[in-house]
């Protein structure tokens, strides 16, 4: 397969690849979660093989007893992702989250449960990797990697070239904090005037993080991609695209509040 973001057609039911609507409904998700609602000590892993699994039976088989091992180390909540290597092998994106007070051991247990379950396929501990997720800064660290990822993004292009299917391509359980969204009916302008607030915030705050940044090579990126959040080769769509960024809800209803309190003459 291509970079071209198609994808085979798979009997009903089967998963085949990544498509533009299972990178929707993940992205919704992980906006839906309350950040600073979410308790616990949080890791962000990624796990690897060295040898693809034969089947993505075997493949799922893998992701669920490792799932299994990480509930009875006590998790509280999980989020994985399945993504390919580029030479066609999958790896794990996962998030972690274990009860208040438990140790800073656990990301490295983690992992080491995944090393246990996956040596049958080559995985070594120089393939493995995993971060603490330091409250709400960390989870928008996490968030904003998996949610600017699209079906053309390399990681989600293709699958093993002998599967004929995927199967689940990410997935959550545990306790997540994701209230109902709030609606509310807006003009046009109203809705551009709040997508100018929500690109100006985003500049500010990704001004004051890139302050707080030791990494030179990414310090200012998030910053660059800020301030072209609005760009648009295309006039027509540019008129209906979406804010598509992570905001706390306050701001993001303070920013609402303004973009609606005065009205067109």
């Amino acid at each position: 397969m291509g970079g071209t973001g198609s994808h085979e057609r798979a009997k009903r039911g089967e998963v085949v690849g990544w498509t533009a609507a299972a990178v929707r409904r993940q992205t919704l998700w992980l906006y839906s979660v309350d950040t600073e609602a979410l308790t616990g000590n949080g890791y962000a892993l990624t796990l690897t093989v060295r040898d693809c699994p034969p089947t993505p039976d075997d493949w799922r088989r893998l992701r669920n007893a490792w799932l299994v091992r990480v509930g009875r180390l006590g998790a509280i909540r999980t989020h994985w992702v399945v993504e390919w290597q580029a030479r066609g092998v999958p790896h794990l994106h996962a998030a972690v989250y274990f009860p208040e007070g438990t140790g800073d051991t656990m990301g490295a247990q983690t992992v080491a449960a995944w090393l246990d379950l996956a040596e049958i396929y080559g995985a070594q501990s120089v393939g493995q990797a995993w971060l603490p997720i330091n409250g709400p800064l960390g989870w928008l660290k996490y968030l904003s990697k998996h949610a600017a990822r699209g079906v053309n993004h390399y990681q989600r292009q293709g699958h093993p070239v002998a599967w004929n299917k995927t199967g689940r391509l990410w997935g959550h359980g545990g306790d997540w904090p994701t209230p109902l969204p709030i609606e509310a009916t807006i003009t046009n302008a109203e809705f551009y005037r709040f997508r100018r607030l929500v690109r100006s915030w985003r500049v500010a705050d990704a001004r004051a993080a890139a302050l707080r940044w030791d990494d030179p090579k990414h310090r200012w990126s998030r910053l660059v991609y800020a301030r072209r959040m609005l760009r648009c080769p295309d006039a027509q769509a540019s008129r209906f695209r979406g804010v598509s960024e992570w905001i706390p809800q306050a701001w993001a209803l303070r920013l609402l509040d303004v973009a609606t309190s005065r009205r067109d003459g």
